[in-house]
Formats: C-alpha cells, structure tokens, sequence
C-alpha cells in the first residue's frame, strides 16, 4: 500500500538522544513505494515559528485534539510497523503544508 502526500499515520517515533521512543501521528510527505517513507512529525503543542503551522481542520485529519506540524523535524519512517492510518489533511491545511515545505527548502542556504 502507498501512503499519500497528507496522509496522518500513526507511528513509533524513536529518541535521538536517550534510548526508546514514543506513539506518535505523523503528516506523510513523501512514498516512493520502497520499504520507507518521510514523514513530518504532529504535535499538541504550539509552536510559533515559521516551521510549524497549525493543522486547522485537526478532527478532520484523525486528530483527537487541536495539533502542529513540524516541517523542521523530517524523518524517515520504516513501512513496517505503521500503526494506524489516521486520516489525512483536508484541502487547505494541504494547500498549506505544500507552501511550507516548499518555503522552507527554497529559504535555506
């Protein structure tokens, strides 16, 4: 199965500098059909910076509380185990992911 651009999936997330890891949802941007695909990690708590953004319709994507985007924070997320598919982004807050990673990968220099 191939997840598509603004799917929200459910994933375990490892730490970067302790040992284990955390459940998770995560925004799909990208499925090449191999054995993993890149995600941008959701998050319940606010962030006011340029590489977050507010997912507006939050209930609709899967979410059980209102969540944030983090385009700062890619990852590389093995296919298996995927958790869950959640849902996936409606067509503004899709328009919206579009612009930032677009935004933040032509900003950097």
């Amino acid at each position: 199965m191939r997840l598509l651009f603004g799917e929200v999936v459910l994933v375990r997330m490892n730490f970067h500098q302790t040992v284990g890891g955390k459940v998770r949802p995560a925004v799909v941007l990208l499925d090449t059909g191999d054995d993993d695909f890149v995600i941008a990690p959701i998050t319940s708590r606010g962030r006011d910076t340029v590489y977050d953004f507010p997912i507006r319709n939050w209930s609709g994507a899967g979410l059980n509380v209102p969540s944030w985007i983090r385009i700062h924070k890619l990852g590389v997320q093995p296919r298996l185990p995927i958790l869950g598919v959640l849902g996936g982004l409606r067509d503004a807050d899709l328009k919206d992911l579009r612009a930032t990673v677009s935004r933040t990968f032509q900003e950097q220099p």
